[in-house]
């Protein structure tokens, strides 16, 4: 996928786009700068080969003529969809998408680090100026990895800083808003995201402020004085290499918790991340959004994308395009990566729900709408591994469960080929 055709990326110029005969390929970056993709051949379409069969006939009875869409897939064969084509709300099967195009872009062993750099040389254990700490959007960055941090800067030799520890916060555009997101409720489910978080920012009005004020409480403890009152502040360009730098865990790690979770702020910082990486500049929630529907549309799948989460009623995609990229995923390094990330029957957010049948599967729900979603893998008898996906909308959340549950157990007891 991407990282096999690595999309040329360029911040261009408004005037430079307006002349360009590759307008069409520019999408809205971060801080509403255009972001140019190179064009490149996307994958080919999936095969659609219906099968007629028992199982089929069933599913056909699940759905009845309910409001729901669904997509069956195995290798690069389509052999079952209803609705298929309908683009649809995902919810935070959103976040699927998401977990693709950040093992794609940046891969599962990934690690965001967290830095601190001096203003000013360190000269026989004195730093003469602040100290910056420089997150990266590590989303599960805590004071006990503050304190490591801490602990480095002493076997670095760091023992004054004659200013204060400065958090930065330029890195992410810190925006805590995405088109679709209803206002008063949808920021009751995600904190702000932020390059510099601390603790998920749960409960945090300036979380910069408080991973700063960690670290200087840290640095003390550790034997280091600290003179000045922490703060916050844009990182200047020139400051001096890091120090010492601590690291979150693998992107893998992440995704398994985010997924099995459905945790609206990990996925939220995720998606700056990959925007900041994709535009080379400041990360952003419609930077990062632009870069996934850049993703999909060079895997042949139409991805309506304001945010990582599904948290926005603007998303939009459909069962047979969700299948492809599920179906393409298998084929890729970080494949088992993604499959392990949904939770199994009994897990996660599938924890009252198939247990004992053989599935990975990230679910999604939207109350207001309502809107719900489950879409993933199952194994059936045979041993063969089956992609699907089903969308609903307008359903009580018990009958759109029951109709998931009872795709996924037909589709585990079918005879595919």
């Amino acid at each position: 996928m991407m990282q096999r055709r690595r999309l040329l990326v360029a911040v261009l110029a408004w005037s430079a786009v307006a002349c360009s005969p590759l307008a069409s390929a520019v999408l809205p970056g971060p801080s509403g700068q255009p972001v140019r993709i190179q064009p490149a051949d996307p994958r080919p379409p999936i095969e659609r080969h219906p099968v007629a069969a028992p199982w089929t006939a069933a599913i056909d009875r699940i759905v009845g003529g309910q409001s729901v869409s669904v997509a069956v897939g195995i290798g690069r064969r389509l052999v079952y969809q209803h609705l298929g084509d309908r683009a649809r709300l995902p919810a935070s099967n959103q976040k699927l998408v998401l977990s693709m195009a950040a093992l794609d872009t940046f891969g599962p062993s990934h690690r965001f680090v967290t830095v601190a750099r001096p203003s000013h040389p360190l000269r026989l254990g004195v730093l003469a100026g602040d100290l910056w700490l420089i997150g990266s959007g590590d989303p599960e960055l805590t004071p006990a990895g503050l304190s490591v941090l801490a602990d480095s800067l002493h076997d670095r030799g760091l023992r004054t800083i004659t200013g204060s520890v400065v958090g930065d916060v330029a890195a992410f555009d810190r925006r805590w808003w995405a088109p679709g997101w209803i206002r008063g409720l949808s920021r009751h489910y995600v904190a702000r995201p932020t390059a510099l978080s601390l603790h998920g920012n749960a409960g945090l009005s300036r979380p910069e402020l408080s991973a700063a004020t960690a670290l200087t409480d840290a640095l003390r403890s550790s034997g280091v004085t600290v003179a000045g009152s922490p703060r916050t502040g844009r990182a200047p360009a020139h400051l001096q290499p890091p120090l010492a730098q601590v690291r979150s865990a693998p992107l893998a790690d992440i995704l398994l918790r985010q997924n099995h979770g459905s945790i609206n702020f990990d996925a939220e910082m995720l998606t700056e991340a990959l925007g900041a990486r994709v535009s080379g500049s400041q990360g952003s929630t419609r930077g990062g959004a632009a870069a996934m529907e850049s993703w999909a549309s060079h895997e042949g799948v139409r991805l309506r994308a304001f945010d990582g989460s599904g948290l926005s009623h603007r998303d939009r995609v459909s069962t047979v395009d969700l299948v492809t990229l599920l179906l393409d995923a298998r084929r890729e390094p970080w494949g088992h990566a993604l499959i392990t990330s949904m939770p199994s029957g009994g897990e996660g957010t599938l924890g009252a729900r198939l247990a004992g049948v053989p599935v990975h599967a990230k679910t999604g729900t939207l109350f207001v709408t309502p809107v719900s979603a489950l879409s993933g893998y199952v194994r059936t008898s045979e041993g063969r591994l089956v992609a699907f996906s089903v969308l609903s909308r307008g359903l009580s959340k018990s009958t759109a469960v029951e109709i998931e549950d009872a795709v996924v157990r037909t589709i585990a007891g079918a005879r595919l080929r």
